[in-house]
């Protein structure tokens, strides 16, 4: 495997890659519209920098999804201090993430564009259909966490009209504003995670220190359920696999908000940033989750805090919540319509982020008038682990073993002879290789997966261990490496250029 820094021979073998690759004169500015789309971003326009990392990884956590995902430890039975435990743990598969967008900063490529290489043009479909259909469950459970928010603020208010007004109006505000600023592109929305992280932040970490004086601290290290230790051991596990479901799911959209940073930008800085911006504050608010378990009923997060802090700073919070959800779904809003267009849409990119918009807004009305949306929550996040854990784990080994480096038409359609043989050497072997290693580490993970909707065998004899969501990522990434070398595979297709 190279290492971290290797960034050799990158502008070389992105040479005619993408179809209309000119460079912009104002290709990504700040409140008018990104021009490019899931295509290559030259050299020229990449135009982010290390210092806009944080705000944008940190604003991403900042929301009651991860307060939710927190919560399940105690609800599992742990005492508070296994819960905090499995915060930490749960947690650590944002290295995964670190890791990730140094390959999408390298390459100038959003993921379900990188991942053809691996699984073809053709094959990749499956990929880019599963990770639109993920990004759209994330934006509605973000969005219906904001409406539910905006619904308690206008109760707050005094709201006196038709319920039904009420409810359109949450509906339209969240995904107007979120979706709004993902249309606009990929400047706006880091220009505007700063000042969110600045406003979320702060109200956050004084809810947090609120609260920290109500919890029974003398009792943290009982179990209120009586757990005997091979079931706490495996609540434990399944705590940590529903935690680790948030970073592992970012490795199919979240490395793609880091492909304007420069080629050459050192590795280990990417990685540095890129992890502890997303891994502190996650342990910080999934923590919060779990304490706020311990004193009372948290299914609704939202009102559920209420009898715990003053009025004054549950209003504060609420504003909070409804902040991190649209600044949450925004980065989702925007990669979804990259999916849209590596599925094969051919329309501009804001274009695929409205229609994707629209498809969300219909699920969140549905959801908020009809449907109960919290009994879909834990089989969703338990499934998309066996998917996207080994789907992430190959398309990393492949680029680190390629060191970002494609060939002409390996992730775009080229009429260049040159390319498309390029394109062709090895690919069917690639494809072959990425297809078993995909099947070892989702049956794998299905073997091994505890969730409501179903439990592995694996899991049962093992009395309820959830191990999913460490070996169906290892499984699928050792898988391809070993048969990628000893198919000579790697390197194969690197620096290939149609000039």
């Amino acid at each position: 495997m190279p290492p971290l820094d290797s960034a050799e021979s990158l502008a070389e073998g992105w040479q005619n890659v993408a179809p209309s690759e000119a460079p912009a004169a104002h290709g990504n500015p700040v409140f008018g519209v990104e021009t490019r789309g899931f295509a290559h971003i030259p050299e020229s326009e990449r135009n982010m920098t290390l210092s806009q990392i944080g705000p944008l990884w940190l604003t991403s956590n900042l929301n009651v999804l991860s307060i939710i995902l927190g919560c399940v430890g105690v609800t599992l039975g742990l005492p508070l201090w296994w819960a905090l435990a499995a915060c930490v743990l749960g947690n650590l598969p944002y290295a995964y993430v670190g890791l990730a967008c140094i390959g999408t900063a390298r390459a100038g490529l959003p993921v379900t564009t990188l991942s053809r290489a691996v699984f073809g043009l053709r094959g990749n479909f499956f990929h880019a259909l599963c990770g639109w259909v993920a990004s759209v469950a994330y934006e509605v459970i973000g969005a219906v966490f904001g409406v539910y928010a905006l619904l308690a603020l206008f109760k707050l208010a005094g709201w006196q009209g038709s319920e039904t007004v009420e409810k359109l109006l949450a509906i339209l505000l969240q995904l107007a504003l979120a979706g709004g600023v993902a249309m606009l592109g990929h400047a706006t929305m880091v220009f505007l995670q700063r000042y969110a992280a600045l406003a979320l932040g702060p109200v956050l970490l004084l809810v947090l220190a609120y609260t920290c004086g109500r919890v029974e601290w003398a009792t943290a290290g009982v179990s209120h359920a009586g757990l005997s230790t091979p079931a706490m051991l495996a609540a434990f596990m399944t705590a940590c696999g529903v935690l680790a479901s948030q970073p592992i799911g970012y490795l199919f959209n979240g490395p793609d908000w880091l492909r304007y940073l420069p080629a050459r930008t050192p590795a280990r800085q990417i990685f540095h940033r890129v992890f502890w911006w997303a891994f502190l504050p996650a342990v910080v608010v999934t923590a919060m989750g779990a304490m706020w378990a311990s004193l009372g009923d948290m299914s609704d997060p939202v009102a559920g805090l209420k009898p715990f802090i003053p009025p004054w700073l549950f209003v504060l919070y609420v504003l909070a919540v409804i902040g991190g959800s649209l600044a949450a779904n925004v980065p989702v809003f925007y990669s979804s319509g990259l999916q849209l267009q590596s599925l094969g849409l051919k329309v501009e990119r804001w274009a695929a982020t409205a229609i994707d918009v629209l498809v969300s807004t219909l699920l969140v009305a549905y959801i908020v008038f009809v449907a109960d949306f919290t009994a879909v929550l834990n089989d969703f996040v338990a499934l998309l682990l066996v998917w996207v854990g080994p789907y992430g784990a190959i398309w990393m080994c492949d680029g680190f073993l390629r060191r970002w480096v494609y060939a002409a038409g390996t992730v775009h359609r080229s009429s260049e002879p040159l390319a498309a043989r390029a394109a062709s050497d090895g690919s069917r072997r690639r494809i072959l290789v990425g297809s078993i290693a995909l099947g070892a580490g989702m049956a794998i993970g299905t073997l091994t997966m505890r969730s409501p909707l179903y439990d592995g065998p694996l899991a049962k004899l093992l009395g309820g261990t959830d191990l999913n969501w460490i070996l169906g990522f290892l499984v699928a990434g050792s898988t391809y490496y070993a048969l990628s070398v000893t198919s000579s595979l790697r390197g194969s297709n690197s620096h290939v250029s149609t000039e």
